[in-house]
């Protein structure tokens, strides 16, 4: 199902929950350049995540958990393009380890955050490394990016 995109000037990140709670390497009272331009970000929708990432953060009671509540809006909800990629993302995981991971009670977000990168589109920011069944590698054969948090620090300009 494809979407209509606006024009887009700008890049939609789309964070997985790794890097999220990696952020907590980088206090605010330390690092107010970083959350400064991660809350501009999240406000003006350049940076987004699946609701299932929410799941995964939120069940913790630390800062990064209080943030996700906070910021509920930039978790984007299951729809039907979603519906359509995550087909086309399922068949991209080796079906042993797409079985392993959909019989966990816990939250498993990376397929739903491949599908909305692909809707959206946008880049993942992830730090899983690019090994089979893993999201940087399924994400790569479906045409999405992928960048790790440092990088990400990178490309929208934060210099520390």
């Amino acid at each position: 199902m494809e979407r209509q995109h606006k024009l887009q000037l700008s890049q939609v990140y789309c964070v997985d929950s790794d890097s999220l709670i990696e952020l907590k390497r980088y206090p605010i009272d330390v690092f107010l350049i970083v959350w400064q331009k991660i809350e501009a970000m999240a406000k003006s929708g350049d940076l987004i995540s699946h609701f299932e990432v929410h799941k995964e953060i939120t069940n913790g009671k630390d800062e990064i958990a209080d943030w996700g509540k906070s910021h509920r809006k930039i978790f984007k909800d299951v729809d039907g393009c979603q519906l359509t990629e995550i087909v086309k993302v399922q068949g991209q995981y080796d079906v042993a380890a797409w079985a392993k991971e959909i019989s966990k009670t816990s939250p498993w977000a990376d397929p739903w955050l491949i599908a909305l990168a692909i809707c959206e589109p946008a880049m993942v920011v992830t730090e899983e490394g690019n090994k089979p069944n893993k999201i940087p590698f399924v994400a790569n054969l479906l045409g999405v990016n992928c960048l790790k948090l440092i990088d990400f620090f990178r490309t929208i300009g934060i210099k520390l």
